[in-house]
């Protein structure tokens, strides 16, 4: 599904947190993009917030599956979701 909302997040391991936007999600994956370059294969604790009173905000591990560069500037990355907390 299509959705454009904040996403922060933090590789497993590190403390230092990122952001991004969420730009599609499913019951299994996400794709977002964000300035930070990331490694494939890097495990990263995220939260969506959609900033509505109707959703609370989204939990998850998620895995890094691919690395695709923007056009500008940034990346698009894929993950596959591990674990929803």
């Amino acid at each position: 599904m299509s959705i454009n909302a904040e996403l922060s997040y933090t590789i497993k391991g590190e403390r230092r947190t990122y952001t991004g936007q969420c730009k599609n999600l499913s019951h299994s994956g996400i794709r977002f993009e964000t300035g930070t370059l990331l490694k494939e294969g890097a495990f990263l604790e995220i939260t969506i917030d959609t900033k509505s009173d109707k959703f609370k905000p989204m939990n998850a591990t998620v895995e890094v599956l691919r690395i695709d560069p923007l056009e500008n500037s940034g990346y698009t990355i894929s993950c596959r979701i591990v674990e929803y907390k």
